[in-house]
């Protein structure tokens, strides 16, 4: 099975993010951060932010963008469903941004914030 990142699973509205950042669980890490919160939905909704100011050049911000959905997508199926989860890039080298090392960082993240399944086949 192919897992997606669908329409419905997509954060866009500014509101939306701002009630997560306000009432959601936020966790750190050297170069992610995430924030999370229970929709009462039967599937997660992902956004992604990259802050501006530290990445100047929207070409820059947009590939980091597309490396965090990759990352989630290929580890999507490993997630509880039910939350909002908003994740943030806040600190990379600029040559040294590899999926694998995104990947890690966020999986050990969803982990520490019980957002992952315990046993997945």
């Amino acid at each position: 099975m192919r897992a997606r990142v669908e329409q419905k699973e997509k954060l866009r509205q500014s509101r939306q993010f701002q009630e997560i950042y306000a009432r959601g669980r936020r966790l750190k890490g050297p170069h992610l951060a995430i924030f999370c919160r229970l929709n009462g939905l039967p599937y997660n909704r992902l956004g992604l932010s990259v802050i501006k100011k530290r990445f100047k050049l929207s070409v820059r911000r947009h590939y980091i963008q597309r490396r965090l959905r990759e990352a989630y997508r290929l580890n999507k199926l490993r997630f509880l469903p039910g939350h909002d989860i908003v994740i943030t890039a806040f600190r990379f080298n600029k040559g040294k941004i590899r999926l694998v090392d995104i990947k890690s960082e966020l999986l050990s993240l969803a982990g520490k914030a019980g957002l992952l399944k315990r046993n997945v086949q």
